[in-house]
């Protein structure tokens, strides 16, 4: 727990104060064809959007989302030159707002402690004022809730602000407080708390926060496996495959449950599942080691053939092992 007292902060409008029953917003189509990585979409969306207007924050909002997602060495300082500008546009915009602490979360994420300590401050009241001027913007509450958790106390963090966001929501978006319950659960290492929460809730509504409910899902059935609880496992990775049926992560683990238990066809099954949706290097290369454990030669070497081929490539650590194996099937 890195957060241990309260850090100044901005104060956002309260939920009891808004008129009627809040839910979550509808978002802007161009964000979810980012969050879905139709990138190629995304990117003719954007760029008919400006051409009409060339500071409309909905779609300078979405190419800093873009330019987060590609991620190339260039795209980050786009990414901030984007969201600065949408700010200087508009000052007011919750988007823009969101955008720019967006944008200085993903640059300090890539440059490490400096780039963390240098940021921190500018983030969290990016975030803040996302909020100030939009108390609907579900996605910035979430992230600023993360960086109350995971940034230091003396840098802005605070698990008591953390914790009092997620109330805010309890009333009007209880499904939006039980996750972010859930993730603050998990990071005072109550982990039953965690999945009771984040079972609990329904996030079909809230589209562009489904990455948090994937990771927590992910991680806790993880831990599961880890300690041998592969019924547990199996639960949680079979949950996370029927909420988010896009995401490989749920065949993914299935399959490493299955593997675990020795049931290597239910494994080979499962991986080949989750490589239909995703086909990632590190499928193919458990893929290959379920067939070679299996003897199955021929489809072993396909796989690993696959996961040395694959984009984004694997680790130079994995590439050595998957090529020493390869080598060894070639060679009988």
């Amino acid at each position: 727990m890195l957060a241990k007292s309260l850090a100044w902060w901005v104060p956002v409008l309260l939920l009891g104060a808004w008129c009627g029953v809040a839910h979550a917003v509808p978002t802007e189509p161009m964000a979810h064809l980012v969050y879905e990585k139709r990138h190629g979409e995304a990117n003719r969306a954007i760029e008919a959007r400006l051409a009409r207007n060339a500071t409309d924050p909905a779609a300078l909002a979405a190419l800093v989302d873009l330019r987060i997602a590609q991620g190339g060495l260039d795209d980050l300082p786009l990414a901030r030159a984007a969201a600065e500008r949408c700010v200087a546009a508009h000052p007011d915009s919750s988007p823009c707002a969101e955008a720019l602490g967006n944008a200085l979360t993903a640059q300090s994420n890539a440059g490490g402690v400096l780039a963390r300590a240098r940021n921190a401050r500018a983030t969290r009241d990016a975030f803040e004022r996302a909020l100030r001027f939009d108390p609907l913007n579900y996605r910035a509450r979430v992230s600023l809730m993360r960086f109350y958790l995971d940034t230091p106390f003396f840098l802005g963090g605070s698990e008591v602000r953390a914790r009092e966001l997620a109330t805010e929501t309890r009333r009007t978006d209880p499904d939006l407080t039980r996750l972010m319950r859930a993730m603050c659960a998990f990071d005072e290492g109550k982990l039953g708390d965690a999945e009771e929460h984040i079972l609990a809730a329904d996030l079909k509504a809230y589209g562009l926060v489904q990455d948090s409910q994937r990771e927590l899902l992910l991680t806790l059935a993880t831990a599961h496996l880890d300690a041998g609880r592969h019924a547990q496992s199996s639960r949680l990775f079979h949950e996370l495959s029927l909420r988010l049926p896009s995401s490989e992560h749920g065949p993914y683990g299935l399959a490493l449950v299955a593997r675990a238990q020795g049931r290597l066809l239910e494994a080979v099954a499962q991986l080949e599942k989750a490589a239909a949706i995703a086909p990632r290097p590190y499928i193919y290369k458990t893929l290959g080691e379920v067939h070679e454990a299996r003897h199955d030669r021929q489809r072993a070497i396909a796989a690993y053939q696959a996961a040395l081929a694959g984009v984004p490539p694997l680790a130079r650590r994995e590439q050595a092992q998957v090529t020493a194996h390869l080598t060894q099937l070639e060679r009988r």
